[in-house]
């Protein structure tokens, strides 16, 4: 789960973050048009400074309600999401898990730049509708601003939703949702490219010396080159982890319940991993043999089981036990701090168990 930021509130179950790089942002606006605001209102620094300080407002307003046109559909769908962050670079909203179909990817890509679309249209129209000089020239501005970003999030590259919509297409054609990622991956690549020659191109080489275009422009760049290249190292990874099956690499287990005393251990063969379930029968714990011979002699007989278990993370079952899917399950588990992961049947109950290094080592490279 994400460490970083400010939770500011939920949606429909779903938290929100602030990242500081949103602090930043709202700063950097707030500089770049407050001399703007003070030249066409003929306002004072300060007064000039607080209209400006509406853009970045209303500006992660429209940032939010892309993200929420993702996530609301997602869960339309029977996706679940997992946060919503603000960041330096607007926003992006995380899925427990990977959408699994192409018609609900492009679905869920398109409605964010759609979402700005709409909002451009209505401050377009409030900001014509207004008589207050102020107010028209924040709301032109934000308009201007989700122009923007609804036509750039719809450049067929990822990582912008654009990009996902290219993996979508190619994903339906050619039934291969690995090569979709990394065409779209490799479009991103370009596209970055063309940023940062742009941006080198309007800040130094036209005669302006405007040095703020030249370094937004390669940070830019550099943010579009680091979405697109993980991209394509996913899409790598998953086809190279296509045959992957983590049953042959799994030792057996026995599940004995958490109320039972450390005696009922005694006819488990070496070398399984002892689980134990809840009142569904479900795994929930796994025993550590270095807690079990730290007991005390004389409280074997009293002590359960419980007491001598690490808990089992949600994201360590493992209903998927084969291709990249099960690789990318076995990775989340991991970073949720597993030792090892529980194959299950489709009944719950346990099957088998992988140690997570031990299937690092073994993964493709």
């Amino acid at each position: 789960m994400r460490r970083s930021g400010l939770r500011v509130g939920a949606i429909r179950g779903v938290p929100i973050y602030l990242t500081p790089g949103w602090a930043l942002i709202t700063v950097v606006l707030m500089v770049v048009f407050t001399p703007t605001v003070a030249r066409v209102l003929g306002l004072d620094l300060v007064p000039a400074a607080l209209v400006a300080a509406g853009i970045p407002l209303l500006l992660a307003l429209s940032v939010l309600a892309h993200e929420l046109a993702h996530g609301l559909t997602a869960q339309r769908l029977g996706i679940p999401v997992r946060e919503y962050v603000l960041s330096l670079w607007g926003g992006h909203t995380s899925f427990h898990d990977e959408i699994a179909r192409p018609g609900a990817s492009a679905l869920v890509a398109v409605v964010g730049p759609a979402t700005n679309g709409v909002l451009a249209l209505v401050f377009t129209a409030t900001s014509s509708a207004t008589s207050s000089p102020a107010t028209s020239l924040v709301l032109s501005a934000v308009a201007f601003t989700n122009v923007f970003v609804a036509v750039f999030n719809a450049i067929p590259a990822l990582p912008m939703d654009g990009g996902r919509l290219l993996e979508a297409l190619v994903w339906k054609v050619r039934d291969d949702r690995d090569l979709g990622t990394l065409v779209a991956a490799r479009v991103g690549q370009v596209v970055a490219v063309l940023v940062g020659l742009t941006g080198v191109y309007l800040g130094a080489l036209t005669g302006s010396q405007n040095w703020i275009t030249l370094i937004w422009g390669l940070l830019l760049a550099s943010v579009l080159w680091q979405g697109a290249a993980a991209n394509a190292r996913l899409a790598t990874a998953r086809r190279a982890t296509r045959d992957v099956d983590l049953m042959a690499w799994a030792v057996p287990v026995a599940v004995l319940d958490q109320d039972a005393p450390i005696p009922a251990l005694r006819g488990v063969d070496g070398g399984t991993i002892v689980l134990l379930s809840g009142p569904d029968g479900r795994p929930v714990a796994w025993v550590q043999p270095a807690a079990v011979q730290s007991v005390p002699p004389e409280a074997i007989a009293t002590t359960p089981l419980a007491a001598v278990a690490a808990r089992l993370p949600a994201e360590a079952l493992l209903l998927t036990h084969q291709g990249s899917a099960a690789v990318g399950q076995l990775a989340r588990a991991a970073r949720a701090g597993a030792r090892f992961v529980v194959l299950v049947g489709l009944d719950g109950r346990a099957l088998a168990a992988v140690d997570v290094l031990d299937a690092s080592r073994r993964l493709p490279r």
